[in-house]
């Protein structure tokens, strides 16, 4: 689940006022939320990293997600893993056991979990604070870090980078108290697709002996 959270945090601001925390760091994504908003569509391919020093461990995939307002499609094709969203069914379809889970959005992801909720996140229990400004691959960057009020839960800090001049988040970081740490590198952006509502369905039909667990 932490590595869904990390491939939604990357993706969009939702429509929301912003508490009286850190007054840089509340201007630059005031400026994000009003970029995304204005965006019709957005096409993000993105890699997710995970490392454990600890265990030795180091996972890497790649995949892409379609954004449409509360739409969206996450395809990771080396987990097998592809979610739809139209907004109110979500569909979590694993490509090896050929199985679909059909939820209610609001039952089946929380706020972390939703693509199109997920940067209110430091309204609801996270400060955010202005680190500083730098350069990632020759893309100069605001680096944000958000940390949780209260010690519960699995995360312990996550840092956000903000393209400078497009004002859309570039990646992510988050620490976890398990001692795992993801990374998600944006690697592309393109705002200019245009989807039907269609294409944010998960039709079953299509996919021969599928099972289907229906959770609604």
């Amino acid at each position: 689940m932490k590595r869904l959270f990390l491939i939604s945090i990357l993706l969009v601001f939702a429509t929301a006022g912003f508490s009286q925390q850190d007054a840089k760091a509340k201007e630059i994504l005031e400026k994000v939320t009003k970029t995304t908003q204005s965006l019709a569509s957005l096409d993000a391919k993105f890699s997710f990293e995970m490392n454990n020093k600890a265990e030795n461990i180091k996972e890497k995939s790649v995949g892409s997600i379609i954004l449409k307002n509360k739409k969206y499609k996450l395809d990771i094709p080396q987990m097998g893993l592809q979610v739809t969203c139209d907004g109110k069914t979500i569909w979590t379809y694993l490509v090896n056991s050929n199985e679909v889970t059909i939820a209610n959005l609001d039952e089946s992801t929380d706020e972390l979990m939703d693509p199109a909720k997920i940067f209110t996140i430091y309204e609801r229990g996270f400060n955010y604070k202005f680190i500083n400004e730098s350069v990632d691959a020759g893309v100069p960057v605001y680096n944000i870090d958000l940390t949780p009020q209260k010690p519960t839960g699995d995360i312990q800090k996550i840092k956000i980078m903000i393209d400078k001049q497009k004002m859309l988040i570039r990646g992510a970081n988050m620490t976890g108290k398990d001692g795992n740490t993801y990374l998600v590198s944006v690697s592309q952006f393109k705002t200019d697709g245009v989807y039907k509502d269609t294409d944010f369905i998960f039709d079953p039909k299509k996919y021969k002996g599928i099972e289907v667990i229906d959770m609604r």
